[in-house]
């Protein structure tokens, strides 16, 4: 068997959760002794993966050179499968489409991310907009129910026809949660369940099974940036209590295109035992911190807090996107705080901090049972088993 990832960026596990996530699940494929293959819009380093194909035009996805690319790849490689991790965009999407007309390949088309969660939280997730003098205003005004109900209906109306084609043109469309099934419907109406199904992302890391002492650390893993992760937030959290818990420190790892602005943030405000760590492995962080926060304003199924939960650090969140309860039972493996009250995530946040040492090992338990939900032999059978099922049918 030979499968296609195509993604816009190219695979390098360690600048995002869709790349670590494809490269997780290619590497168990490999396992299981299916062919990888790759393919990109951008190539941005000198040491690619094995078998990473680049488009030669890298302007104009549908130009006539891309177009033969894509065709000649599939047919030469001899490609079963394409998996389109770059669903949500469809920048990549009419590319496949043109590798089956070609070629006898299934193509599965994955949308990872919340398909609403820019517009359910425009306000939060444009505050950096929203707190410029004049526009401040509408700010309140957006969030009244029917201007929300507008901006819904234009919305869907703008993106039904990409999500319609999409829909037609792939074998199956793959949502990261049951929970997001209602939003495809309202673009797709006759969406049917046989078509469109949900396969969680799998923890990127293996269970940890090294013991390291714990430190007082708070922990952020993810894009450093205000549209999405909110890491400002963060940051005005942090402004709250660091004078109330001397001996603790919040570490932030990740890179993005606000990570200036925030460090120049905590500096106006201030903060102290703040520590930007840009791109890095943050395996070891995982292993000493206690907590882990995030403050999005919206996500898909965010791979961090599975880790984070898999090194036993406790997660606390906005539960500020459909799929947070699928991973966090409230108070049992995690801490689920109403969007976007952050006077009660504080309260939170200190009393995980206060305690934490008698409610650890309530939650160790708690974290075992998303381990084995998460692991990659988990998600990766329902893969391999939705493979066989496409592949049989023809024969």
């Amino acid at each position: 068997m030979n499968i296609l990832f195509v993604y816009t960026s190219e695979i390098i596990a360690e600048n995002g959760g869709v790349q670590r996530v494809t490269k997780v699940l290619a590497d168990h494929f490999e396992e299981n002794k299916i062919n990888i293959f790759y393919l990109s819009k951008h190539k941005s380093t000198n040491n690619s993966l094995k078998n990473h194909y680049f488009l030669p035009d890298d302007h104009y996805n549908n130009s006539q050179v891309n177009l033969n690319y894509i065709r000649t790849l599939v047919i030469e490689k001899k490609i079963n499968i394409i998996i389109n991790q770059a669903a949500l965009g469809g920048t990549m999407a009419s590319l496949c489409y043109e590798a089956k007309k070609v070629a006898d390949v299934k193509i599965l088309s994955v949308i990872h991310n919340s398909l609403l969660g820019n517009l359910d939280s425009f306000t939060s997730s444009n505050k950096k907009i929203f707190n410029v003098i004049p526009v401040s205003f509408f700010s309140t005004f957006l969030e009244l129910n029917f201007i929300k109900k507008i901006l819904h209906t234009i919305y869907i109306f703008k993106y039904k026809y990409k999500y319609r084609k999409l829909y037609e043109y792939s074998d199956k469309i793959i949502l990261l949660s049951d929970s997001y099934f209602y939003q495809f419907k309202l673009f797709v109406k006759d969406s049917k369940a046989e078509k469109v199904l949900s396969i969680y992302n799998p923890c990127s890391f293996k269970d940890n099974v090294t013991e390291v002492d714990k430190k007082n650390e708070l922990l952020f893993v993810g894009r450093v940036n205000i549209t999405q992760k909110r890491v400002d937030i963060l940051l005005e959290i942090w402004h709250k209590i660091f004078l109330n818990f001397p001996d603790w420190k919040l570490n932030i790892v990740g890179d993005g295109e606000d990570l200036n602005y925030l460090k120049n943030k905590a500096i106006k405000l201030k903060l102290e035992r703040v520590f930007f760590h840009g791109y890095t492995n943050p395996i070891n962080l995982y292993q000493s911190a206690k907590i882990f926060c995030m403050t999005s304003s919206f996500e898909g199924f965010p791979l961090v807090l599975a880790e984070a939960q898999n090194f036993n650090v406790i997660p606390i969140l906005f539960n500020s996107f459909p799929s947070a309860e699928d991973i966090i039972v409230n108070y049992k493996n995690g801490i689920l705080i109403e969007p976007f009250n952050t006077d009660l995530y504080v309260n939170n946040l200190k009393k995980l901090m206060t305690n934490y040492d008698e409610n650890i090992e309530s939650f160790k338990s708690e974290f075992q049972l998303n381990k084995n939900k998460f692991s990659i032999h988990t998600i990766g059978s329902q893969w391999l088993n939705l493979f066989n099922e496409l592949l049989n049918k023809d024969n």
